[in-house]
């Protein structure tokens, strides 16, 4: 019986021992975590990174960021919480091998973030949300210097994000605002490329959408909105889909492919744009967009546009399909 009793309490204090020593790693990791940041910021005179608070939960590992707010340049991110969900033995690499070491080793990452914002200063450009999950695959210390200092990547990087209550808003461009209820995307990049956006493959889909469009283009087109029962700042669409791979990296060329659904009609557009600076400069190439499946009502409108102003629009059994050169800021129909 004694002999029972001694491992019962030779048990326990190895139990207590454990939970202590979990609850000891995660306060020395947030530590760690910490100098780690501070070291970067100390290198680098222009990014800042602030926060209130890092918090590691023991036994889950998950890292908790408060109030963060990072200033890159002309760009600001911020977000209430910043979750960052990581797997045990990564926790553990990043604990006993230290930061760099870690993140060479964390090929995969889940990162949640909580009333978080995107924003350009110089362009005035803003994306906001409720919420964001991002899934993150590749070599974690690679992308992030390859995103902070652009080089290279030296591994096949991918990320996919679900986010709800979307807001997107890009001013002086036709887009202009649109709000969405949920966001689907995916994007991935193959080792040795250098620009993420440019040189990747992304896929984006929005659902249940409502846009602003700029109000140069709600005063020239509000007959027509209105004619459609809309309000001119606030135009229904059901889902945006926008699938783009890179063509040509000499001249910034881009293969694009998308797909607008609303309960008027299905617009889809495929073919090329030439990226310039500021990206409403950007130009249409070989870019060929088809308007099908008509409502009742998206047919009469026609049919009352042909008539009022004595025109006849390119229709067929597939719908109406035309041709797109210029700029996105001045788009122009050819023959």
């Amino acid at each position: 019986m004694k002999n029972i009793k001694y491992y019962l309490i030779g048990a326990l204090v190895l139990v207590i021992a454990i939970i202590g020593y979990h609850f000891l790693a995660a306060s020395q990791a947030e530590q760690q975590i910490d100098e780690a940041i501070q070291e970067q910021i100390g290198k680098s005179n222009s990014i800042s990174v602030q926060y209130s608070e890092i918090n590691i939960t023991p036994f889950s590992a998950d890292i908790v960021i408060s109030n963060l707010n990072i200033i890159f340049g002309n760009h600001i991110e911020r977000a209430h919480q910043l979750k960052l969900d990581l797997g045990y033995f990564d926790f553990l690499n990043i604990y006993f091998g230290g930061t760099e070491y870690g993140l060479h080793h964390l090929n995969k990452a889940i990162i949640t973030a909580v009333s978080s914002s995107y924003t350009n200063k110089v362009e005035l450009q803003e994306v906001k949300s409720d919420s964001l999950t991002i899934t993150y695959q590749g070599d974690a210390f690679d992308g992030i210097q390859s995103a902070v200092n652009g080089t290279p990547f030296g591994a096949n990087q991918s990320i996919e994000i679900q986010g709800s209550n979307i807001t997107f808003s890009v001013p002086r461009t036709l887009l202009s605002k649109v709000k969405a209820q949920k966001l689907n995307y995916s994007g991935t990049i193959s080792k040795t490329q250098t620009n993420f956006w440019k040189e990747g493959t992304h896929n984006i889909r929005l659902d249940s959408l409502l846009w602003t469009p700029p109000k140069s283009f709600q005063n020239k087109y509000s007959f027509f909105i209105k004619g459609f029962g809309y309000p001119s700042d606030a135009i229904p669409f059901q889902s945006i889909e926008l699938r783009t791979k890179p063509v040509s990296q000499a001249d910034d060329t881009l293969e694009i492919n998308s797909t607008v659904k609303s309960e008027l009609a299905l617009l889809t557009s495929r073919g090329n744009i030439i990226l310039k600076k500021p990206l409403q400069d950007s130009e249409f190439q070989n870019m060929k967009i088809s308007l099908s499946n008509f409502s009742e009502t998206f047919s009469n409108v026609l049919n009352n546009i042909e008539q009022l102003l004595s025109i006849s629009l390119p229709k067929s059994k597939e719908g109406i399909t035309i041709q797109l050169q210029g700029s996105i800021d001045n788009p122009k129909v050819t023959e």
